[in-house]
């Protein structure tokens, strides 16, 4: 297929070891409505067979970087330093898109040129790639910096497309943080002007929970997220101050939720209680801490065959 000079989306895709998922993540991109597009996937250094899968794809909109592995980051900053396109999409080289997500989101994007950042809902599948009946929160209309950095709706990077323009003014994403530096970026994004964020209301990817992910070290992912926190509170502190406790609570509800999935059922009930001493009205009032209760309660008192049936009611990526 011939492309015009300059693509209108730039895809980006990292890959380190996902040689299971890799093929179902870049052929979800290749088969878009949206066909004007070039997809650059990184193998950031993968030993598993990654690179060869990625190679057997065969499609003149791929652009293929191979080097040493340095870091997830560093491969983000990689592949978006070589985007030409006029949105940039994020997809995880374990997720995978509605054939018609780009299509939606620049739709909307080109609709409401005050929208910097667009995310869509998210359903959640397991490592065979079956659905788990569970998705995102089903967030609707814009998002502000508040309300961003009290409730990370967005949930994952494979979810966004957004303005390349705006972008490369916060750009790069910053080696320094251990996790949560797409949420960073996601948030300096909200600084730039009010309500720039917004939600394209359909569910158009599905993202993977799998072993072996950043997001299953919950001590990892707490260091990156206080020191987003830290980060927030320079740029835009009273702001930030404002909604400090709620975000505190809801994190550490996100939290109990990988110690439940760990099966560390002590460990959530302690995140549960520090989610209520941050903020113990908020907390009450939150439908979902009731049920990351609930399904921390019937996992610690009850047969195992019992409490499974609460999963599905129980918390999952926030």
């Amino acid at each position: 297929m011939d492309l015009p000079t300059a693509p209108e989306l730039s895809v980006v895709i990292t890959a380190f070891n996902v040689a299971a998922y890799i093929g179902d993540a870049l052929q979800s991109a290749l088969n878009q409505t949206l066909r004007h597009i070039e997809v650059i996937v990184v193998d950031d250094g993968s030993t598993d067979g990654t690179l060869a899968v990625i190679r057997s794809i065969h499609d003149p909109r791929i652009r293929l970087v191979a080097r040493s592995h340095a870091g997830e980051i560093a491969a983000f900053n990689a592949a978006i330093a070589l985007a030409q396109g006029e949105f940039i999409a994020f997809l995880d080289g374990d997720d995978v898109w509605h054939p018609d997500k780009l299509a939606q989101h620049v739709r909307f994007l080109k609709d409401h040129p005050e929208i910097d950042l667009t995310f869509s809902w998210s359903r959640i599948i397991d490592e065979n790639g079956t659905e788990t009946g569970l998705t995102s929160r089903p967030w609707r209309g814009s998002l502000s910096f508040s309300q961003l950095l009290t409730d990370n709706v967005i949930g994952n990077g494979s979810s966004v497309v957004l303005r390349r323009e705006p972008f490369l003014k916060i750009m790069p994403f910053d080696g320094a943080l251990e996790s949560c530096y797409d949420f960073d970026v996601f948030l300096r994004f909200a600084l730039l002007r009010p309500a720039n964020i917004a939600c394209v209301p359909a569910c158009l990817t599905y993202y993977r929970r799998r072993s072996g992910q950043i997001t299953r070290d919950i001590d990892r992912m707490e260091r990156g997220w206080n020191l987003v926190l830290e980060r927030m509170m320079r740029l835009a502190p009273r702001e930030t101050a404002r909604v400090a406790a709620a975000a505190r609570s809801n994190m550490a509800r996100f939290y109990a939720y990988l110690a439940y999935e760990n099966g560390n059922y002590f460990k959530a009930w302690a995140y549960l209680y520090r989610g209520f001493r941050e903020a113990p009205l908020r907390f009450f009032l939150d439908l979902r801490n009731w049920k990351m209760t609930a399904a921390t309660l019937s996992a610690t008192l009850l047969p195992a065959q019992w409490h499974k049936r609460l999963l599905r009611a129980a918390l999952l990526g926030r």
